[in-house]
Order: C-alpha cells, then structure tokens, then sequence
C-alpha cells in the first residue's frame, strides 16, 4: 500500500513539483513552454512555491497540486484579502481518483479559515462552479488601430515616443510606474523589489515610454501583440502611447482592458478607440460578501451617482450565510449585519452574479432607488492572476 500525504508542500518539493506542472499543462507545447519563465512572480524558489501548493504525494512522488497564492488588495481604503489558486493539475497516472477535487478542498479549507475575503481563478466555468467559482467583474476592452489613429491625428502623424524594456536594475523607473498603477487608488499591492517578476508575468515583456526622455507611460506585451497593461501618465496622450505599441511591437492593432473605475481613460478611449465592449473580469468566489459589497460599491460611488437608499440581502454564502443592510446616501455607503427581514434572498453563484455580473435577472427584482448599485466595479489587473 503506497504511503500517501495530502497538505503542503515544502522547499524540497520545489522543482519535482515544477517538473510535474510543466509536464502536466505543457508537455506537447512548441516551443517548450516552462512555469518558472511563465510566471517567475511564483515559481521562483524565493517565493516558495510548493509550500504556497496543496499537494498530494503517493510513496514522495507528487500526484497532484493545486496551487493557493496570497495578495493583499488596496480598493479604495479597504483593505482585501485575496486567494488566488493557480496550477490546478494531477499526473496523467493519477486521473480519476479525485485528488483535484480534494486539493482544491483543502485549498478553500484553508482560505475559509484564515479570513480569506476573495479567491480567484482562471478556468473553464462549469469546471470550478461546484468550488463556487463564478465570472464576476467588469472590464472595458478596447481595440485600437493605426487606421483609427490616422483619423484623429492625421495620416501622416507620428511623434517622437521611444520604448524601453524595464528591468529590476531601473528602481526609479519602478517607482515611477508603481506609482502610476496604483494612482486609481485600486490595486493588487505589488512589492517594490519583485515588480519585474510581477510586470513579466504570463510571458510579458514590460516597457516604459518616453518622450525625449521624459516618462509618459508604460505597457506590458505578451506574445505577439497582446497587451496586459497600457497606462499613459496623462490621459490625452492615450493615443501617443498607443502609437507607440504599435510600433514596438510592429502591428496595425493590438487591445487591452481597462477597469470602469479609471474613470478619465474609459471616456477617452470610447472616443478615440476603434472599438469598445465590456466582458467578465475573472471567475471569483466571494468569501466575505460585507467587506466585497463594501469596497467595490463605495468605489462605484465615487464614478457615479447612486440612488439613495437602504436593501437587505440574505446570501446563502460559499463560506457562511450573510445577511446585510447595504445602504446608500450620497457617497456613502455602508454594510451592516442585520437580523431584519431580508428584501432580496439569494444563493451563492446566483449572489456573485447580482453583485457582480454584467447580467442577472435577479437584477429586475431591485426597487428603483438600487438599480444603479449592482453590478459593483470589481476588477483584476492579469498582471496580478496566478
């Protein structure tokens, strides 16, 4: 009979665990393709990769890991607690005998005992529903072209921006652009010293732009053309910058997301895009629905004008049953525990989809003072995914 273990793992497991991953997700990619260079923000032995994995082992051979990385949030003054489960996999000898369903058990196991506030994924739907996963947030995706440029700034329009690879030596470059991300006042926090690994995520090549030497902005591209993140330093060189990319990158078009929280670039690139079109933000599961509500509704409330007014929700929870007195007076909002009757009951993935879903007909169930609250501006930066 083997010798089984189930828990976390340890420094020791690091590059067996590795070996497996790659194995696992990648072994038939062209050209190879690698977690340590996919994702160095994890798989680098200073962040502690296999004890960040719930993992099963059968006689010290790893069969299967599923992987719970920790973030701390900043949205908006409230500060969030986030679980972010990544490298869900199991051995092609292990299939069948329920190893992924008990890691990742012991992974919500551990972020419903710790006061996890949010865990998230990336994941086929159906697949991660029965862990209460579901697509939740909202995104702005915007397509732009060097025919649309051509529009708005002429045929003929070119500027003097020149783009520079930022690597961990830049520290002032770093600064500066840590600083840009996290003027929104919503962000993953990101510490100072690991911000190359974080900004080379998912096969990224970050940049910085500068015109005559002046910094006005950075993009992160991955692959051939995509890009994770584009952030001018003043909003109405958004087209600038995104000459720019195009020619980095050598391409007549690329896209990027944008939260709708970032009020200005939002406005400004429905204007001068190609294109635009709202889309989930990320499978979620809310674990504490009070603090959830809290953040995300207050910073709504700053973009925009809510109905004034008191709801109570009942939440049937993934963690725990929630019932809440959400209320709104001008930019204020609060959340309370109540024992009042409830206006509103829901069920866990029907309640992510009322909160935080870009549609759910539960929604028409809301008086006319809520209408507005619900979807809440949730969002997550990909940089920031495991």
């Amino acid at each position: 009979m083997s010798n089984i273990y189930k828990g976390r793992g340890s420094a020791a497991d690091n590059e067996q665990m590795i070996k497996v991953l790659d194995d696992v997700f990648f072994r038939d990619e062209v050209p190879e393709i690698h977690f340590l260079s996919l994702l160095p923000k994890l798989y680098k032995d200073k962040y502690e990769p296999a004890y960040n994995n719930f993992m099963i082992k059968e006689d010290g051979e790893i069969k299967a890991s599923v992987g719970l990385f920790p973030l701390t949030m900043n949205a908006g003054g409230v500060q969030l607690k986030i679980g972010g489960i990544g490298n869900v996999a199991v051995a092609r000898d292990s299939r069948g005998k329920g190893y992924m369903i008990e890691c990742m058990k012991m992974a919500l196991d551990q972020m419903k005992n710790d006061g996890t506030d949010i865990s998230l994924l990336g994941g086929q739907r159906q697949r991660y529903e029965y862990f209460g996963y579901e697509p939740a947030g909202a995104q702005l995706s915007v397509e732009i072209n060097r025919r649309n440029i051509g529009y708005i700034k002429g045929d003929d329009y070119t500027n003097s921006y020149t783009a520079k690879v930022i690597s961990q030596d830049d520290s002032e470059l770093i600064a500066a652009v840590k600083a840009l991300h996290e003027s929104t006042g919503v962000y993953v926090n990101r510490p100072k010293e690991d911000y190359e690994d974080i900004l080379r995520s998912w096969s990224c090549i970050p940049y910085a732009a500068f015109d005559n030497g002046e910094f006005k902005g950075y993009f992160c591209r991955r692959g051939e053309g995509g890009i994770q993140e584009f952030r001018p330093v003043n909003v109405q060189d958004g087209l600038d910058l995104a000459l720019c990319v195009l020619n980095t990158i050598e391409k007549d078009s690329f896209s990027f997301e944008l939260p709708l929280y970032d009020t200005e670039l939002c406005e400004y690139f429905c204007v001068n895009s190609n294109g635009t079109e709202l889309s989930h933000s990320e499978n979620t599961n809310v674990l504490n629905y009070k603090k959830f509500i809290l953040a995300f509704l207050s910073i709504k409330a700053r973009r925009v004008n809510l109905g004034e007014g008191s709801l109570v929700l009942l939440i049937h929870g993934y963690k725990k049953d929630e019932q809440l007195r959400i209320s709104v007076k001008g930019k204020e909002v609060t959340v309370e525990e109540t024992a009042d009757a409830p206006d509103i009951e829901l069920e866990h993935l029907e309640a992510m989809r009322f909160i935080a879903g870009l549609y759910c007909g539960s929604g028409q169930k809301l008086p006319a003072f809520a209408a507005g609250w619900f979807p809440v501006d949730y969002f997550f930066y990909s940089q920031d995914n495991v």
